[in-house]
């Protein structure tokens, strides 16, 4: 299986020096692409030039949102791949102008903002780039976006996990991250269907998923 799989977080430019990003770190997309790779299949890692290095897959890179989208338009675009494995934390807003002392920039025009200077940010708000990737595919892959919840009920995981538009969902909550915890709960078609435990696990469940077998939604409890 040919799998593509994005990992890190964009990070947004203010000036030459300063960026808006999250705390993602890449590491559970680094951790599947090596046990998928291991497994056999063949991965394709496109991760954020901070996130976590794994030299023993094919990997290329991008740094803000707009270079990770022109780069999975470039990707989908030459090669077919079965499965796109979408775990990159993509910026929901980027920077529109930056405001020095009450005149307004862009950030490309920018080498570094004086320490000394009252700055306001305007952003503006990205769309949602794995919506767009059936678009962007010669064939049409197998779609698994994640969705990360921060103190989230079982109502309100279910429900975050149903607005991202993907074939399955893999949801999982930063307190249970923090407390060392990797728990992954699958959603198919809004409906949570499994729960798993450890990112090694989830590669194999993973592993198991191709963009031509539609009895797997079929028959999707007994995939673990």
């Amino acid at each position: 299986m040919n799998v593509l799989i994005t990992s890190g977080g964009t990070a947004e430019p203010v000036d030459g020096v300063r960026f808006l990003t999250n705390f993602s770190t890449g590491h559970t997309a680094a951790v599947l692409a090596r046990e998928l790779q291991k497994a056999g299949h063949t991965v394709h890692l496109l991760r954020a030039r901070r996130a976590e290095n794994v030299p023993e897959v094919e990997q290329s890179f991008f740094t803000d949102f707009r270079s990770l989208d022109e780069a999975l338009r470039a990707l989908l675009a030459q090669r077919n791949f079965d499965l796109i494995v979408h775990a990159a934390a993509v910026a929901d807003f980027a920077v529109e102008s930056v405001q020095i002392d009450g005149r307004d920039f862009v950030p490309a025009q920018l080498a570094k903002i004086h320490g000394a200077s009252e700055v306001r940010l305007l952003l503006k708000p990205t769309y949602k780039i794995i919506d767009r990737l059936p678009s962007y595919a010669r064939r049409r892959p197998l779609i698994v976006g994640f969705k990360l919840t921060n103190g989230a009920s079982a109502v309100q995981a279910q429900q975050a996990a149903a607005r991202v538009c993907a074939d399955w969902v893999v949801q999982n909550d930063l307190k249970d991250i923090q407390s060392g915890r990797r728990i992954f709960s699958l959603y198919w078609q809004g409906q949570k269907m499994q729960e798993i435990e450890g990112t090694v696990a989830l590669a194999a469940w993973l592993g198991q998923l191709t963009a031509a077998e539609d009895e797997i939604f079929q028959t999707s409890s007994n995939l673990i």
